[in-house]
């Protein structure tokens, strides 16, 4: 799937506010409406920005750059005959990195990441083996990811394998049931074609069409789409901070990249998503007051993720596995709706998601191990002002925990995705994004800008 729910909900919210979109007045406004000087609101969402959303993409561009780097050298030696266990892991663990950073950003995809697709460019799921298998035995592809530029090739000439770009992709070549792929693997001139789903016709298809595979075209496959994931979070964070460096880097490197941008990198108004978000009013605001810039916050932003998690990621692999798929779910496969299976990272994906949320509201990043908002935060001013507080704050606490005892419980999600955790974590993530619904709906009724 290419998160087509994710987006429509996503648009419609932001969309709304964009236009200038406020909820309806509180029944009660002498008892619940809530003063805030412009200068407070302003500097709540600069901190929102400047200390959560532009160092998260920057560390996610770096985090690329450097698997990149691993990717490229991995092909390198499976070539020349010289790899080693060492490079693998190494390409392995820059992987790692860089997703966790991109987890821990989707409570932000409203603006550059939505705007000019970068998400579905490189998070795609889930992976298409057959597409795969095709892709890697077609000379012209194979042409393209080994000739003069081969990150060029993947973002222009994708169509035969847009479902398996981005980190998905790499998770396939570097890892297999959860462990980074072994060195003999890598080695052995074909892949073994061990796939997840282990009975019937479409199976064994798949499993053969991959046996056709060359690692050397798997390594060589990863360089480039490692090649493209860096352009392309050097481009988001650039979007979002307009860092010189990284327009550099665009413009001499990676040109086709800002050039397929709608703006140039910029949004319509030609200025960077952080200006655009640090000021209401303006030409060249997104929104249009600080009471719906804070309500984007929970909802295009936190609830918007929240209920990915729940009703997307967790729920559809849950609702097949148990025998009550939706509409189009029929006689599917459960592994067939579950994110990162070939790394076994599932639950630590969705609980970064919901770090993402946290960071977000603290006014902080790296939350893991905080209890307490930062001064100047969302949170901090919700926990001094909001009545339902301690609501949000121990849904959101116990979102995270659920996912917490699911991880580290021993059954990964594609191992048993009917498992009793699954609905504990779906009911916990669901609790919260009714919460950050509540506080949405709490900014736009009851603040008054003073």
């Amino acid at each position: 799937m290419k998160k087509i729910f994710h987006y429509a909900l996503l648009f419609a919210a932001v969309g709304m506010m964009g236009m200038g979109f406020t909820s309806c007045s509180s029944d009660d406004p002498e008892d619940n409406t809530v003063e805030a000087s412009a200068s407070t609101l302003e500097n709540i969402v600069g901190q929102y920005v400047n200390d959560v959303v532009n160092p998260t993409y920057r560390d996610l561009q770096a985090a690329a750059a450097t698997l990149d780097d691993t990717c490229k050298n991995l092909y390198a030696k499976r070539l020349a005959g010289t790899l080693t266990q060492t490079d693998i892991d190494a390409a392995c663990t820059a992987f790692k990195n860089a997703r966790k950073y991109w987890e821990q950003s989707e409570a932000f995809l409203y603006g550059a990441a939505s705007n000019d697709d970068i998400d579905p460019h490189i998070d795609s799921w889930p992976l298409d083996q057959t597409q795969l298998a095709e892709a890697l035995t077609s000379p012209t592809v194979i042409a393209g990811i080994t000739g003069e530029n081969p990150a060029r090739f993947v973002y222009t000439s994708n169509g035969q394998f847009d479902s398996t770009m981005g980190f998905h992709g790499l998770e396939f070549v570097l890892f297999r049931n959860g462990q980074n792929r072994t060195l003999d693997a890598f080695m052995a001139e074909y892949e073994t074609g061990d796939g997840l789903n282990q009975e019937g016709d479409d199976w064994q298809d798949n499993q053969s069409k991959l046996r056709t595979v060359k690692t050397t075209q798997e390594a060589a496959f990863a360089a480039a789409v490692a090649g493209d994931l860096h352009n392309m979070t050097t481009l988001l964070a650039y979007e979002w901070t307009a860092d010189a460096t990284l327009k550099n880097y665009l413009t001499t490197s990676a040109n086709w990249v800002i050039e397929g941008t709608r703006y140039k990198g910029l949004t319509k108004d030609g200025v960077s998503y952080s200006e655009a978000v640090k000021s209401v009013g303006q030409t060249t605001s997104l929104f249009v007051s600080w009471p719906v810039n804070l309500q984007n916050i929970f909802k295009g932003g936190c609830s918007s993720i929240s209920q990915e998690v729940y009703t997307q990621k967790l729920g559809q692999a849950y609702r097949v596995a148990t025998g009550h798929p939706e509409v189009g779910e029929e006689g599917e496969d459960a592994g067939d709706y579950i994110e990162s299976p070939y790394s076994k990272r599932s639950f630590q994906d969705y609980q970064d998601n919901i770090y993402s949320i946290k960071n977000s509201l603290y006014g902080m990043r790296g939350t893991e191990n905080v209890s307490t908002p930062a001064a100047g935060s969302i949170m901090a001013f919700m926990k001094q002002h909001y009545p339902e507080y301690e609501a949000l704050n121990n849904a959101l606490n116990a979102a995270i925990s659920s996912l917490e005892t699911a991880k580290n419980s021993g059954v990964a999600f594609i191992d048993n995705p009917a498992h009793a955790q699954v609905k504990t974590c779906i009911d916990a993530v669901q609790e919260l994004d009714d919460q950050l619904n509540l506080a949405a709906t709490w900014c736009a009724r009851n603040i008054m800008v003073k």
